[in-house]
C-alpha cells in the first residue's frame, strides 16, 4: 500500500530493518560485517535489513512499469502541470533542477542513483495525496510511493514518476498504555524511542532508517517476533487513500477486506496509507547474546542452529550467519535475543554449542534495556536519535545524521523444513565459493528463525502467508559504490538457484527480487487469488503500478 518497500514499490521499506555501524557488544555493525566478513547475524535481526535491494534488477536497468505502459498511459513530464501540482500541495514538490533534487531523489541503495524521478512530492495528509493522485490520473504520470526509500528493487522512485514520499507524516502518539498511533513516514529509530518514552513497544525491524509503513504492510519481523507476531500481527487499523481520492479506514470491523490485504501485500498495491494502529507491548529488557566457531564447523553450526533456533520457547530468537569477504576466510555465528533472564539464554546457547560439538570461540552474553538493545542493534549505541539518520534537510533526514547510504543486493527464500547434509554443504560451498573468488565485496547467509507467535496465525488469517515456515534465508553481497557488483550478483543468483532444491518455493515480500520468476505464488502463496480480486476492485486502472505490483 505505500509503496513497495522491501518488496518493490515503495511505502518505506520493507526489510527487517538491519543497522549499520557498530552493535552491540560482540556485534558488528552490518556495513562492517559485509565488508569484512564477520558473522552477519551479529548485526541483528533481519526481518528487514538496511540493506534494501531486490537481486536482481542490475544497476543501470531503470524500473517503470511491471508491464510494457499502454501509449495513453507513457509519462510525458514535459506536458504535465508541475507548477499547478506544486502549488497545491502544502508539504513541497522537488523538480529536477531544484537545489535539494540530487538528495531528494536518492534511495538507501546507491545502486538505483540512476533513477532520476520527474518529481518528488513530500505529502503532509490525504488532501496533498489527493492532488498528487489526481495529477497522475490526468497527465498519465506513473506512481511510486516511498517512505524510507530502502524498496530492494529500486521501486519507491523510478525515472520520470511522481514520487510521493510519506516521510513528513511521522508522528508517535500512544493514546493509552495498550496502543499507538503511528504516521505513516515515521522511521523506525523514531518509532521506538518514541514508544519507550511511555514504556512501550511493537515488534519491528532493527534497521533505523527503514519507515514503519513500508515494513508492516509486508509483514515485518525482528528480535520479538517469536514473542509478539510479526509487524502486521500488531496492526488494529489503518487510514489510506485509495486511487480515486477516498480516505478509507481499515480495521477488522470496516473494511475489513482491504485490512487484510494490507496485512502483507500492502504495498504499493492498494492506496496510500497514512496512518498506522498498532496494539503495543511492554517495552521489556532483554539479554543480547553471541557465539562463533571456526568456519570448520560451519556445517554443524547450520545442523544444530536449524533444529535448536525454531523450537525456542517464544521470548526467544536466533540468527545463523555465514559470511565472507572476497578472498577472506569465511565466518559462521549465532546471535541470540531473550526476553527471559540471563541465565535462560546462557543455558541455551551452552545447549546448543553443546548439539554443534568442538570448541566454540565462547559465549558472549548481556543485559539491556529495551532501548539500549534497539539503538545497538540498530548500530546507533554511540549516536544521538537524530544522528540516527541519512544526513541531509530534506524529510525524513536530519541535518545532523551521521549515517551512510550502502551498496548492495539480496535474494531470499523460505525454509519449511531443515535442510539435509547435503542442503547444509551446499550452503557453506557457496559461501566459500566467494571467498576463494577474490575480487572485492563480502556476502553472507542470514538464517533467522521464525515460529513462536509467528506461526500461531493461521496462513490465510492474513495476507502474510508464509506461517508454516521454520526459518528464512536472507543471501546478502556488498560491494563499493560505483562498481558495477557483477560477481556479487552472480553470487546471488548462484547461490539462490543452489538452494532452490532444498527451499520451499516461497520469498519474502519485504525482501523484493526482481529476478523471481513466479512471485505472485513465491510471495503470496493461496492468497494470490483473492488479493488480485480486491486489486481489480479498489485500483482498477492500475494507479499504483510497478513490476510486481498484484
Amino acid at each position: 500500500m505505500n509503496g513497495t518497500k522491501g518488496t518493490g514499490g515503495g511505502q518505506g521499506d520493507a526489510r527487517t530493518g538491519t543497522r549499520t555501524g557498530s552493535g552491540p557488544r560482540g556485534l558488528p555493525g552490518r556495513r562492517q560485517l559485509l565488508a569484512t566478513g564477520v558473522g552477519l547475524a551479529a548485526a541483528g535481526a533481519w526481518a528487514s535489513s538496511c540493506s534494501d535491494s531486490s537481486g536482481l534488477e542490475r544497476p543501470n536497468r531503470m524500473v517503470t512499469s511491471a508491464r510494457a505502459v499502454p501509449a495513453s498511459r507513457r509519462p510525458d513530464p514535459g506536458k504535465a502541470d508541475w507548477s499547478a501540482l506544486a502549488k497545491g500541495l502544502s508539504g513541497g514538490l522537488v523538480r529536477p533542477g531544484d537545489a535539494d533534487y540530487t538528495a531528494a531523489r536518492q534511495l538507501y541503495n546507491t545502486r538505483f542513483d540512476g533513477l532520476r524521478p520527474a518529481g518528488i512530492a513530500y505529502v503532509t495528509g490525504a488532501q496533498d495525496i489527493r492532488e498528487c493522485l489526481a495529477f497522475a490520473r490526468r497527465y498519465s504520470t506513473l506512481i511510486s510511493i516511498r517512505n524510507g526509500g530502502h524498496s530492494y528493487a529500486g521501486w519507491s522512485s523510478g525515472t520520470d514518476r511522481l514520487v510521493i514520499d510519506v516521510s513528513r507524516m511521522r508522528t508517535v502518539r500512544t493514546p493509552d498504555s495498550s496502543s499507538a498511533v503511528i504516521g505513516a513516514g515515521a522511521k523506525l529509530i523514531d518509532v521506538q524511542t518514541g514508544l519507550a518514552a511511555h514504556g512501550v513497544t511493537i515488534p519491528s525491524g532493527s534497521c533505523p532508517t527503514v519507515g514503519i509503513s513500508g515494513l508492516a504492510l509486508g509483514g515485518g519481523h525482528g528480535v520479538t517476533s517469536r514473542a509478539y507476531g510479526l509487524t502486521c500481527d500488531n496492526l488494529t487499523g489503518a487510514t489510506l487513500v485509495t486511487a480515486d481520492g477516498k480516505v478509507l479506514d481499515v480495521s477488522d470491523g470496516r473494511n475489513a477486506d482491504l485490512f487484510w490485504a494490507l496485512r502483507g501485500a500492502g504495498n504499493g498495491n492498494f492506496g496510500v496509507v497514512t496512518e498506522l494502529r498498532f496494539r503495543t507491548r511492554k517495552a521489556a529488557d532483554g539479554v543480547t547474546g553471541y557465539v562463533s566457531w571456526p568456519w570448520s564447523r560451519a556445517a554443524d553450526v547450520i545442523r544444530a542452529w536449524q533444529e535448536w533456533g525454531p523450537t525456542r520457547p517464544d521470548e526467544i530468537w536466533s540468527s545463523c550467519d555465514l559470511s565472507a569477504a572476497a578472498g577472506g576466510t569465511p565466518r559462521v555465528s549465532v546471535s541470540a535475543y531473550s526476553l527471559g533472564t540471563q541465565g535462560d539464554l546462557e543455558n541455551a546457547l551452552d545447549a546448543l554449542a553443546g548439539k554443534v560439538g568442538g570448541t566454540s570461540n565462547g559465549v558472549r552474553l548481556r543485559r539491556r534495556s529495551h532501548l539500549d538493545m534497539v539503538r545497538a542493534y540498530a548500530g546507533c549505541s554511540d549516536k544521538s536519535q537524530t544522528q540516527c539518520h541519512l544526513p541531509g534537510r530534506t524529510p525524513g533526514r536530519e541535518t545532523s545524521g551521521a549515517l551512510e547510504r550502502e551498496t548492495y543486493g539480496a535474494r531470499s527464500d523460505f525454509y519449511d523444513r531443515s535442510l539435509n547434509a547435503a542442503g547444509a554443504q551446499a550452503l557453506t560451498d557457496q559461501v566459500e565459493r566467494f571467498a576463494r573468488g577474490g575480487g572485492s565485496g563480502g556476502v553472507s547467509v542470514q538464517l533467522t528463525a521464525l515460529g513462536g507467535a509467528v506461526n500461531r496465525v493461521q496462513p490465510l488469517a492474513t495476507a502474510f502467508v508464509h506461517r508454516r515456515a521454520r526459518f528464512l534465508a536472507q543471501y546478502l553481497a556488498h560491494w563499493a559504490a560505483g562498481g558495477s557488483g557483477g560477481a556479487q550478483t552472480a553470487w546471488l543468483d548462484g547461490t539462490h538457484a543452489a538452494m532452490r532444491r532444498h527451499a520451499s518455493g516461497a520469498a519474502y515480500q519485504n525482501y523484493a527480487d526482481a529476478n523471481l520468476k513466479d512471485w505472485r505464488k513465491a510471495y503470496y502463496g493461496d492468497a494470490e487469488g483473492r488479493l488480485t480480486k480486491l486489486k481489480r476492485q479498489y485500483d482498477p486502472e492500475r494507479v499504483f503500478d510497478f513490476p510486481q505490483a498484484l
